[in-house]
């Protein structure tokens, strides 16, 4: 599937179906699957009671996620730095990948592929347990 122009948002919206919900840090994401196959995760904004942030992640970049996130605990620090995602989240903006990694974990959170925990504000995760 090619990207989406950024300003045709139109596709994101067309039959979305409820994945999950994941209880991040500070609050609270609502994961979707678009009719295209990628997600899109929904979350309040602290600017007014009805507004929204959304965020849209690739089916291709949740894909090669769920392939390096183990039985052992990992957190958004260490996937920046697994080489085994090389050419998955190209930026030269350290800040917007570790974003975009942390929205795939979500997703994989929601769909039950991972499972995510709290270490003070440190978020880590693992496999689901009986998941292969």
């Amino acid at each position: 599937m090619e990207p989406m122009a950024q300003s045709d948002v139109s596709d994101l919206f067309r039959a979305l179906v409820h994945v999950g919900a994941v209880e991040g840090v500070r609050q609270e994401y609502q994961v979707f699957r678009t009719a295209g196959g990628d997600f899109v995760v929904i979350s309040p904004s602290s600017r007014g009671t009805l507004s929204y942030h959304m965020t849209q992640v690739p089916a291709g970049k949740v894909e090669a996620l769920s392939k390096v996130v183990g039985k052992e605990g990992v957190t958004t620090g260490s996937l920046m730095k697994d080489q085994r995602l090389e050419g998955v989240f190209d930026s030269e903006d350290k800040v917007a990948v570790r974003f975009d990694i942390l929205m795939g974990l979500y997703v994989l959170s929601a769909l039950g592929r991972i499972e995510m925990t709290r270490d003070g504000r440190k978020l880590v995760f693992k496999k689901a347990a009986g998941k292969a």
